[in-house]
């Protein structure tokens, strides 16, 4: 009570002048402490948002390493699966397809897989993911290229697990020849007469071109997707998809930039 007692005593000593300065330095102490506090979120959120950006840069150039990866394999399977439909189309018409094409028996059943640079699509994915981009036409445009990437995957991976044998290395009529003088030193030689009028042989072949072309399809889409993505976060960026390996876009590749640009410009 006494202890009381003289606080309230020297309470009442205080001048009202003295009780407005106390205020203002207890107000000043408070806005200090409030103003670091708005710098520092201030500080935080500029470095976050350069970190965003500077990831969003890499996932710009990692989606061109993507379309030069995946351009390169997609165009050796169509130029593949071109040979491999006509060989199975002159089988099942009754001819036995010329020497040229038998290398179509080989290549039928190449079914590389889709290994593409992922490292800074995972960085974004777990740091914010998708919800750290404001523009829904960039959310849908990596969300739909890695939605594709990974189901194309998927079929692939039902291919290379179902793929026929089209000729076993002990059938007779097949034979390796090695050759350290060519560009290619293992060199397949077949004796055709033999093959071609293999009722086997034929249904494999045409079975095995028809999913070879499948599976060149898949990597066709998904290198599709891969330059519609390109293009939008290019647009978004103010960058411009060129992948720099293998020669600027041509043909529908051209095309599938020109439209998702066009896209991106219009609702803009």
């Amino acid at each position: 009570m006494i202890l009381f007692k003289r606080v309230g005593e020297s309470f009442r000593h205080i001048e009202d002048r003295e009780w407005v300065l106390l205020f203002l330095e207890t107000l000043g102490v408070l806005v200090g402490i409030l103003l670091a506090f708005a710098l520092q979120e201030w500080a935080q959120q500029r470095a976050d948002a350069a970190k965003h950006q500077e990831i969003m840069d890499r996932l710009f150039e990692e989606s061109e390493q993507d379309i030069a990866s995946l351009r390169e394999l997609r165009d050796v399977l169509l130029d593949q699966s071109k040979t491999e439909v006509e060989f199975a189309t002159q089988l099942s018409n009754g001819k036995c397809p010329p020497q040229p094409l038998w290398k179509a028996v080989g290549t039928v059943q190449m079914l590389p897989s889709l290994q593409l640079p992922r490292s800074v699509y995972g960085e974004l994915m777990g740091s914010g993911g998708l919800s750290s981009i404001h523009d829904a036409r960039v959310r849908q445009a990596i969300a739909m290229f890695n939605a594709k990437l990974e189901w194309a995957n998927g079929q692939i991976d039902y291919f290379r697990r179902n793929r026929t044998e089209i000729i076993a290395d002990s059938d007779p009529r097949f034979r390796l020849r090695y050759d350290p003088t060519a560009e290619e030193p293992e060199i397949a030689e077949y004796d055709r007469p033999a093959l071609c009028g293999d009722h086997a042989f034929r249904n494999a072949m045409v079975s095995a071109a028809r999913n070879h072309r499948v599976f060149a399809n898949y990597h066709d889409g998904v290198t599709g997707w891969a330059i519609n993505m390109c293009a939008v976060l290019g647009e978004n960026l103010g960058r411009r998809c060129e992948p720099a390996s293998d020669g600027p876009l041509k043909g529908e590749d051209l095309a599938t930039l020109k439209r998702a640009i066009a896209r991106m410009r219009k609702v803009a």
